[in-house]
């Protein structure tokens, strides 16, 4: 079936009009919480950041590796796991209540969890590492801004295409309920097949929209540091706004999707919004 990014984005509107109040309880849970999580640990504090790039050999932060790297696994878990409970409360026939689909979430959650690191592992397999062999592992390490730039492009498209064809994965996952992740790879790589080009453009530009933002928050929040004391009202300010843009990427990520699938079901009756 010929999915119509119209309809796919009518339905995602549709949805978020519908289960509001789902989105913003999932959003606290797979954004809120993990903020605050991350912000625990000093690595992940802009300034920090920023005063170890200004002068590596005297700014340094103390402790193991390993900490940050714990964190992010839980907080990979809890985030993919929010969004496997909200598709499954937005797109399951009969809703179980939250205690059951936050269970299911967790489950299904680190279970794509693997399938997408086992996914980008073979496609890097695949596409990388010949070109890793050919160039050398150090001028590939080593490339100037042109090389990189031109690497930096081949990344983001193939990203963009791999991103249209299993966009499904987590909707098709949470709609039936299933915890099995590679079926669903299978069945959005066939249902995407007839629209992969246009849903490659969407992605694509949807990608470029979301890093520019990102991009532009960075700016703005090095800007405050500079210019601000810590802890200050301002910096203040600038978390909350990392907390919007990452509800709105969340928000995304969960309705775009949710509603390419329902656009794509066998004689779904779409909204009109954006038709």
């Amino acid at each position: 079936m010929q999915i119509k990014i119209g309809r796919g984005l009518g339905e995602a509107w549709a949805l978020a009009g519908e289960h509001w109040r789902v989105l913003l309880a999932y959003a606290l849970m797979g954004v809120v919480f993990p903020y605050l999580f991350l912000s625990s640990e000093p690595i992940f504090s802009l300034r920090n950041i920023m005063a170890v790039l200004s002068d590596p050999w005297t700014n340094r932060l103390g402790g193991s590796i390993t900490g940050p790297l714990y964190l992010i696994g839980i907080v990979l878990v809890i985030v993919f796991g929010a969004m496997l409970a909200a598709w499954n409360a937005l797109l399951a026939e009969i809703r179980e209540g939250y205690v059951s689909e936050i269970m299911y979430g967790m489950v299904a959650g680190f279970a794509y969890i693997l399938a997408y690191v086992l996914l980008y592992m073979v496609v890097a397999l695949v596409l990388v590492l010949p070109l890793m062999m050919m160039v050398g592992v150090e001028d590939w390490v080593r490339a100037g801004p042109i090389v990189a730039g031109l690497r930096q492009l081949a990344f983001t498209l193939i990203g963009a295409w791999l991103l249209a064809r299993f966009c499904l994965v987590g909707p098709i996952m949470a709609a039936g309920g299933r915890l099995e992740p590679f079926s669903p790879y299978v069945e959005s790589w066939r249902r995407t097949a007839s629209a992969q080009w246009w849903l490659f453009g969407f992605f694509l530009l949807y990608n470029i929209g979301f890093g520019a933002l990102f991009g532009g928050l960075v700016v703005l929040h090095g800007a405050v540091i500079l210019v601000n004391e810590p802890g200050s009202l301002a910096e203040t300010m600038m978390s909350a706004l990392w907390v919007v843009l990452f509800g709105l990427y969340f928000f995304a990520q969960l309705l775009i999707p949710a509603g390419l699938y329902r656009a794509s079901e066998p004689g779904a009756s779409a909204a009109e919004v954006f038709a």
